[in-house]
């Protein structure tokens, strides 16, 4: 889990250059990108050990995979105004199931 957490470090610098809705939406896509590492560790350490796990680590993985991608989605909306917004938004929960 170390290495998820230098990844979002990293990520997480490169966003101090950024201000307003364009650092959330960067804090957000860092999140998710540490979200993803951590899965991928989780799941390579339940194959490692049994079936079981693994399968219950993948189910773990594509529901945490697809909140964080829902947040970073819903992150950029809040930069749009008006119909655009709702749009936006609608556009959000279709595909992430929320």
């Amino acid at each position: 889990m170390a290495r998820a957490d230098g990844t979002y470090s990293v990520a997480k610098e490169r966003c101090d250059e950024a201000a307003g809705n364009t650092e959330a939406v960067c804090l957000k896509e860092a999140r998710a990108a540490q979200v993803d590492a951590k899965l991928a560790e989780k799941t390579a350490y339940a194959n490692t050990t049994a079936n079981d796990k693994t399968a219950t680590a993948r189910r773990d993985s594509r529901a945490d995979k697809r909140d964080a991608g829902c947040a970073v989605a819903r992150e950029k909306c809040d930069a749009l105004a008006g119909d655009a917004k709702q749009a936006c938004t609608g556009n959000v929960k279709t595909p992430y199931s929320q």
